[in-house]
Parts: structure tokens; C-alpha cells; sequence
């Protein structure tokens, strides 16, 4: 038994792990709602001919702040499923299908699923690679609006960020006055609000958002 377990150890151990390897460019897609079409462009840059599905998701956040997909027709993507040879391009044109919201942005995802083409290699673990891009349909009258708030959770003291505005925030850095960085960052989509533990109380922060903009905003105390 010993030796079976052992054998067996020994040949995982010694099992390659073979996945597949892109360039994707955008790797986030900003659409404005007049233009209703944007493309993305692939590039197999692995060893190996590779297989790849494309998956369209309505994009929101549940309560922990964990990725809400749901499956969706609001747009079509061109080819939904091809083949690249090592080194070759292709083009996904992403077409939307259905009229924006003129106070709100359409926040969605563009999946990109590895799909097996063939058997792997012997004593070889294929690993197949999902890739997930944000689409953004924008609307000129939509921004971002965030609020801030530090609550109590069963004692734990919590900053909490609530995005009032009808378009996303991508939040890179949060500081207090005096410069110490917290561990507050990531997308904020539109009505969203997020937690973070923290430490400290602070009564301001310094917050920068991926766009480059730094601001000095007020932190409503915990009741």
C-alpha cells in the first residue's frame, strides 16, 4: 500500500502543467453608448495551438463585494468560439444589442474561456485558463459619486464606501492624512457600497481613483 502511495506521489510530482498564454488588448473596455461596437484583439503567444470561448455576463457585485455574473443577450461578440495557431491574431468585435440607459452605466463582462483541443501530452496537466474583462457602456451624464463612513460590525470597526453615481469607480489608493496607506481598493460600480477593516477612526482620507484623481474627502464617523 506504501508503495502504491508512494508511486503515486511520484507521479504527480513529476506531471508538467501546461497552460496557455495571451495578449489581450484592451484588458478594459470603455464604450461610449453613441459608438455601440468596440473589438478586442487576441494573441496566442503560447507553444501550442489553443482554443478559446467567448462569454458574455451582466456584471454586479453581491454584499461581500464578490463578482455577480449573469448571463446576458445585451450584447453579441463575433467570433464566439475560435482557434489561434502559436503566434496568430485574432479580432472579437463586441456589438451591443440593446439601447443604453441614459443616466446609468452598463457595467458587463467579457469572458474568455480556454476550451481543451485534444488530450494534453502524456504525464501532462492541462490547465485552461478563463480570463475576465470588464465592458463598460458609458453615458456623458453618468460619474461617479462616492460617500464615506466608517461603521461597527459586532464591534469591528469598518470603512464603508457607497458609489451614489451612476458610473464606476476604480479606487487605486486610500491614505490617511498623515500618509499611511489602507487596504482599500478595487471597483466600485454604480450603487455599490463596500467594506473594509481598518484600525483606526480617521475623520478625512486621500483617496485616488485610476483616472488620476486625488481627492480630500470628509469620513462620517461611526454612530
Amino acid at each position: 500500500m506504501l508503495r502504491t502511495i508512494l508511486a503515486l506521489a511520484a507521479l504527480l510530482c513529476s506531471a508538467a502543467t501546461s497552460a496557455g498564454s495571451f495578449n489581450i488588448a484592451p484588458i478594459r473596455i470603455e464604450l461610449p453608448a453613441a459608438r455601440r461596437a468596440a473589438s478586442i484583439e487576441v494573441q496566442n503567444t503560447g507553444d501550442a495551438a489553443a482554443q478559446l470561448q467567448v462569454e458574455r455576463f451582466l456584471w454586479k457585485r453581491d454584499n461581500g463585494g464578490d463578482d455577480d455574473l449573469e448571463a446576458t443577450e445585451a450584447f453579441v461578440v463575433t467570433p464566439p468560439i475560435f482557434t489561434l495557431q502559436p503566434g496568430q491574431r485574432q479580432i472579437v468585435r463586441v456589438l451591443m444589442q440593446v439601447p443604453p440607459d441614459p443616466r446609468r452605466e452598463g457595467t458587463y463582462r467579457v469572458v474568455l474561456q480556454e476550451t481543451p483541443l485534444g488530450d494534453p501530452p502524456p504525464n501532462t496537466v492541462a490547465t485552461l485558463l478563463r480570463i475576465s474583462l470588464p465592458l463598460f457602456v458609458t453615458v456623458p451624464t453618468a460619474k461617479a459619486e462616492l460617500a464615506w463612513r466608517l461603521v461597527r460590525d459586532g464591534g469591528a470597526l469598518q470603512l464603508e464606501a457607497d458609489n451614489r453615481g451612476g458610473a464606476h469607480a476604480f479606487i487605486s489608493q486610500v491614505r490617511t492624512p498623515e500618509g499611511a496607506p489602507l487596504k482599500v481598493d478595487g471597483y466600485l460600480l454604480p450603487g455599490e457600497q463596500r467594506r473594509w477593516p481598518i484600525d483606526s477612526a480617521p475623520q478625512r482620507l486621500q483617496v485616488t481613483l485610476r483616472d488620476g484623481t486625488e481627492s480630500v474627502v470628509e469620513v462620517r464617523p461611526a454612530p
